[in-house]
């Protein structure tokens, strides 16, 4: 299984953004010619793939798409996360069948279903992912098969300082050699012109009576005040809420962010789910970091979900976190919900209760 990235983005681009969006679409017409694999910027020099970086906000994602959208061949956009997630299963299943090698195979099962193969916010974290990913990218180079990847981190520096990196520098080479890598520089964070667009605001801060109220009235108003609980099945285990109804849930910050929940648990919350209210957002301790990635994880869930999100907060967005040790995921955090409380959001996604 596989999660599309759905986009309709419309903004003003830069100088920068123009020049590599339409590099973009004339690599997407050599890509849809089956002999024109590759054949792109110089055509001397044939690429195995983009490895597309810069700071959060500058519109990455968005010329992802604009790519991915221009592409007839076949094709697949998936979170890196996400994508992670499937090459587990799929080594867990092959491996439990007794299947030796499984890298190979995997890779060959991907060529069977695409030609291009999109990953979004790549990031390695965990040896565990460090160890597999070079193999996996040999492999799936080998089946013929372009990848482009977007990522807040230049090649040199990915799996900085991680265990063991010395095994992780050859991927690094296969980046640096065999891939087209793009910088893009840009100070202006476009999901926060987005976010002044909608008047009302879904995203309310801070938490007094009145603010309160207004998150019962929503409540009210999408439920009919028809909650019950319901638990979320995830890998043999139940996740518990109390308040669902049909593809909705209300919940609070306590529930969404104290337990022990993993970015497994959030990915298959927001699958389950197509509009999330969460209330009585707590400024996140600066020495809390457990809250502060199960935070930031159910947002990126909820934002490649396209959930429809209605939170209430204690503080300002950005001063709900102010510690030092997730600070650069935190920030993209909140460019995210700027943009996930905007007009565009609302109206450029369907959602459906």
């Amino acid at each position: 299984m596989f999660w599309m990235i759905k986009s309709s983005i419309s903004l003003i681009l830069d100088s920068k953004q123009t020049a590599l969006r339409e590099e973009l679409k004339q690599l997407a017409a050599a890509l849809n010619k089956p002999k024109s694999l590759f054949k792109f910027f110089n055509q001397n020099n044939l690429k195995s793939g983009i490895y597309l970086y810069g700071p959060v906000g500058n519109g990455k994602t968005m010329l992802m798409n604009s790519f991915f959208e221009e592409l007839t061949t076949p094709k697949i956009i998936i979170h890196y996360q996400n994508f992670m997630q499937e090459i587990h299963k799929s080594m867990h299943k092959l491996q439990t069948a007794n299947q030796k090698d499984v890298i190979p195979k995997i890779a060959k099962n991907y060529a069977k279903q695409t030609k291009v193969l999109c990953i979004d916010e790549f990031e390695i974290k965990d040896i565990t992912n460090a160890m597999i990913i070079g193999r996996l990218f040999n492999a799936l180079i080998k089946q013929n098969i372009f990848i482009f990847i977007t990522s807040n981190t230049s090649p040199n520096n990915l799996y900085k300082d991680g265990l063991q990196r010395e095994s992780f520098l050859p991927f690094i080479k296969i980046i640096n050699n065999t891939f087209y890598v793009k910088y893009l520089d840009n100070h202006h964070d476009y999901r926060f012109d987005k976010a002044l667009g909608f008047k009302e605001a879904r995203i309310i801060y801070p938490l007094t009576l009145e603010n309160q109220n207004k998150l019962e009235k929503i409540i009210t108003d999408i439920s009919d005040n028809n909650l019950a609980p319901q638990n979320i099945q995830v890998l043999g285990r139940e996740i518990s809420f109390q308040k669902v109804h049909k593809r909705i849930l209300v919940t609070d910050y306590n529930e969404l962010c104290t337990r022990d929940l993993s970015y497994i648990d959030y990915v298959n919350i927001c699958q389950n789910f197509n509009v999330i209210i969460v209330g009585n957002v707590h400024t996140i301790d600066a020495n809390d970091t457990n809250t502060a990635v199960r935070f930031i994880n159910f947002i990126d869930n909820a934002y490649f979900y396209k959930i429809l999100l209605f939170m209430s907060l204690e503080d300002n967005p950005n001063k709900i976190y102010q510690g030092s040790a997730r600070a650069a995921e935190f920030k993209r955090t909140i460019s995210r919900l700027n943009e996930m409380n905007s007009e565009s959001y609302l109206f450029n996604n369907d959602f459906k209760n």
